[in-house]
């Protein structure tokens, strides 16, 4: 068979085609446009934010490295520095921790480090040198100007003498040191690092040459933290597993993972969330382009019948379109792009000021060669989809019924199955805004906020809530404190937290039911396994159980609770089945609240019930009820079944006598906030400054913009998709309108007025509107209640609230297009003579 290389004539067609009328090509590379503009704001945005997200991240906890080896000797250091399977290796010794003054409120930890490892955490000398002598040392600007403060405003730099107390195990070594350099550091890390030469640590914390199973003292100081980079960021717990089984470390050694890396753990709400995005987009894209090159190709088909008579394969025309969709695709997606990336660019920072991020390149576009590539596949593909389904129909007609086709119209003239088409395109805007606007009324800042700070403003020592420090003073708050805020105006109500000595003892019979209720279950169990395991390979839990028994001891705390405190309380279960504490009940000292226990699935289980009796401090008392602590109001460290009891103020201090608070509640009144945080904020740096305080307009200020953002970016989504919708119905009329205008100049040749017709047209148009109505109310329903619904009900700072009023406010505008398009269009074609357009066919 003889082949014939045809591609060019091919290619010459498809060319020719575009040429003869540009003007009806020119609406499908407009609707490539709009459609690579949603793709490519999306993947610029959703780059940027992972490139900035995982930036903070990493100098959140500290660092860039994949992860981490934690507590090695020297010997199991060697074991797998030269491994060939990771990219590099290095690493830090820990040394101690910094103390005084400056340090209560900055966790600043001491190490020796590698000068790669440095750069892994941030911490590498911008200005500056390395440490080299044993009294010269590394710190954060951060440190500088904290110390700067102290001395009156004194400037340090390099060079600068800064006198520094470090805690090495159990001594104290204070030390004049000399700043050979300092790194910008970030407020939002969990810890500051100070760098001290090598001379330094081998003199006050040598390496540890025994493992850490087998130290007989823990005190974290000389053990080797190793950082380890792969040669990609996939699946990083699986390959620190299999180095670790590789090298011959101990089986329980620990590890951490760096979750600032996508793939580390995924959110699968943000992903379905992603998923939704990228195939709405998808659909919308597909509604457009597939009616508008379906209506294109139906008006040339009789062109494709002329190339089917003269041997033309259905193939080739199938060539011909896609060579043509390519060509759509060539002039579109590049001018779509540029678009997308600057809507990205206008919308990128209004997110990004959203995110607790701190990143020198906050809110800028961050160009990422794979997003541009996802952009135009995505694009591409949205044509390509959309134009093999008119392809497919094209080719299939013969040549003798390409000639004489005209348009396939129903019985009210209008062109088959767009309908749907059409208003799926219009409903789907007005769906999407509906969504959006129903997520960001929901927005309930009081309610978020009432999780994370429960009064106006909470004071507590200053490291008590620092998630990098081990010294916990849960005596902070001191009476002088207390006396000074009593003479403070416009302040409502205070209420004390106070914190006691852990673990309880149980009486003969009331240890017997614990036993028989709690103990014996099998979550509670797994839970104290799971506790246990690490640094114990053979831990026994029927050992540990029969110690639990000979002990008939709990861990848990002790807390005293004003009645401001008490108010707080989430209320699970009472004595006499209300649903509130009654406070005076509970402060007669007979009385005391429970917690409960949480399984490893989140489950909360009563370790005690109602009525029952149980002693604190050797003295009894009866469980009142059973609450929950917020978060904000406890200690925030956890044991492994964490048996918390409370009691009313009086009755604690009755108990553990001159005993300071751990934390105190307060609210003022709205007129007084500001003079009351001005003088707490002197207060806590200049009288106090072991002291810190949490406010209410911390928050406030951090998400006060959050549902603006959310608005925003999905109402610029909700447009977009409206300016498709509205190209589909306008396309659809035009070609309509244009197919029977020679129906409408015969029409009009036998009496029937221009009135009569625009009637008509409009008539039609309002049908589209009634379909769109009808569907927009439906399917916003359905989302609403659904999707909608389940996404807000994850979110604590949102509460769902049922509303249609988006559609509604937008569905007379709606009607007003659909009315007005339609006249607009016929206008334009009746500007012919009635003699003129009665000749077209």
């Amino acid at each position: 068979m003889l082949k014939v290389n045809n591609k060019q004539a091919i290619m010459n067609l498809a060319q020719s085609g575009i040429k003869t009328n540009p003007k009806k090509y020119l609406v499908l590379v407009f609707a490539v446009v709009l459609t690579t503009v949603l793709f490519s704001s999306l993947f610029t945005i959703g780059s940027s934010l992972l490139n900035e997200i995982q930036k903070a991240t990493m100098r959140q906890v500290g660092g860039s490295a994949h992860a981490g080896l934690k507590y090695l000797s020297e010997s199991e250091y060697d074991l797998v520095k030269d491994d060939k399977k990771v990219k590099d290796i290095s690493y830090r010794i820990l040394v101690g921790t910094c103390e005084g003054e400056v340090f209560n409120k900055t966790y600043t930890e001491v190490n020796w480090a590698e000068p790669l490892n440095a750069k892994y955490g941030f911490c590498y000398p911008e200005v500056g040198s390395y440490p080299q002598k044993e009294n010269e040392i590394v710190v954060s600007d951060i440190i500088l100007n904290r110390l700067s403060e102290k001395l009156g405003g004194e400037e340090l730099t390099v060079g600068s003498h800064i006198e520094i107390s470090i805690r090495i195990g159990e001594d104290l070594v204070t030390k004049d040191f000399v700043v050979s350099g300092f790194y910008r550091g970030d407020s939002i890390s969990i810890a500051q690092m100070a760098l001290v030469s090598k001379a330094f640590q081998e003199k006050y914390a040598p390496v540890k040459t025994v493992k850490y199973t087998e130290s007989e003292q823990n005190n974290y100081v000389g053990w080797i933290m190793a950082d380890v980079n792969y040669k990609n960021a996939f699946n990083i717990r699986g390959k620190t597993k299999a180095l670790i089984q590789r090298s011959g470390l101990r089986e329980d050694l620990d590890y951490g993972i760096n979750w600032a890396y996508l793939g580390t753990q995924m959110d699968p709400m943000m992903a379905a969330l992603c998923l939704i995005l990228i195939a709405t987009f998808i659909f919308a894209g597909y509604l457009i382009i597939y009616n508008i090159f379906d209506l294109n190709i139906l008006s040339d088909i009789q062109e494709y019948g002329l190339l089917k008579t003269i041997g033309t394969t259905g193939r080739q025309l199938r060539k011909i379109i896609m060579l043509r969709a390519s060509m759509i695709c060539a002039a579109g997606i590049p001018l779509g792009l540029l678009l997308g990336i600057g809507v990205g660019g206008l919308l990128l920072p209004v997110i990004s000021n959203q995110l607790e991020t701190v990143t020198v390149d906050k809110g800028k576009v961050h160009i990422n060669l794979l997003a541009i590539l996802a952009a135009i596949l995505f694009s591409y593909l949205t044509v390509v989809i959309s134009a093999l389904k008119p392809c497919r129909k094209m080719s299939k007609v013969s040549p003798v019924e390409t000639v004489k086709y005209t348009m396939p119209l129903d019985k009210k003239s209008k062109p088959k199955k767009k309908m749907l088409t059409v208003v799926m395109s219009l409903s789907l805007s007005l769906i999407v805004l509906n969504s959006v606007i129903t997520i960001v009324k929901g927005f309930n800042m009081d309610g978020f906020i009432e999780d994370m700070v429960i009064s106006d403003y909470s004071v507590q020592e200053a490291q008590l809530d620092q998630p990098g420090s081990s010294y916990k003073d849960t005596q902070g708050v001191s009476q002088d404190f207390l006396a000074a805020l009593a003479n403070q105006e416009g302040v409502e109500e205070t209420g004390n937290i106070y914190f006691g000595n852990p673990n309880h003892t149980f009486s003969e019979d009331d240890w017997k039911k614990i036993k028989e209720n709690f103990l014996c279950r099998e979550e509670v169990k797994q839970k104290i396994i799971k506790y246990n395991s690490y640094g114990n390979k053979g831990f026994d839990i029927d050992e540990y159980l029969k110690y639990l028994d000979q002990e008939k001891t709990l861990d848990g705390n002790t807390y005293g609770l004003g009645k401001f405190a008490c108010e707080k309380l989430k209320v699970i279960q009472t004595l006499d089945g209300s649903s509130q504490i009654d406070w005076n009940q509970f402060n007669s000292g007979d009385y005391v609240l429970a917690s409960q226990f949480e399984d490893e699935g989140g489950v909360l289980i009563n370790i005690v019930e109602p009525g029952e009796k149980v002693q604190v401090e050797g003295k009894e008392y009866t469980v009142l009820a059973i609450v929950e602590m917020p978060y904000a109001m406890r200690l925030q460290a956890y044991s492994q079944i964490q048996c918390d009891f409370m009691l009313p103020e009086n009755e604690f201090l009755s108990l553990y006598q001159n005993w300071n608070p751990m934390r105190t509640l307060i609210d003022v009144q709205n007129e007084k906030e500001e003079t009351f945080e001005n003088w707490l904020s002197s207060y806590t740096k200049q009288i106090e400054s072991s002291l810190s305080y949490k406010s209410k307009d911390d928050i406030k200020d951090e998400y006060k913009s959050f549902g603006d953002m959310i608005g925003i970016v999905g109402t610029v989504v909700a447009v977009i998709l409206a300016l498709i919708g509205i190209m589909n119905f306008s396309n659809t009329i035009v070609t309509s309108i244009i197919t029977r205008s020679r129906e409408f100049a015969m029409l009009e040749a036998v009496g029937m007025t221009g009135k009569q017709q625009k009637r008509r047209v409009m008539k039609e148009g309002l049908e589209y509107f009634l379909w769109t109505l009808a569907a927009s109310l439906v399917f916003a329903s359905l989302l609403s209640c659904t999707v909608v619904r389940l996404l807000i009900n994850e979110l604590a700072m949102f509460n769902w609230n049922f509303s249609l009023m988006p559609v509604l406010y937008c569905l007379p505008f709606i009607c007003l297009l659909v009315l007005v398009i339609p006249v607009i269009v016929y206008n334009r074609i009746s500007r012919k003579s009635v003699v003129e357009r009665l000749r077209c066919e």
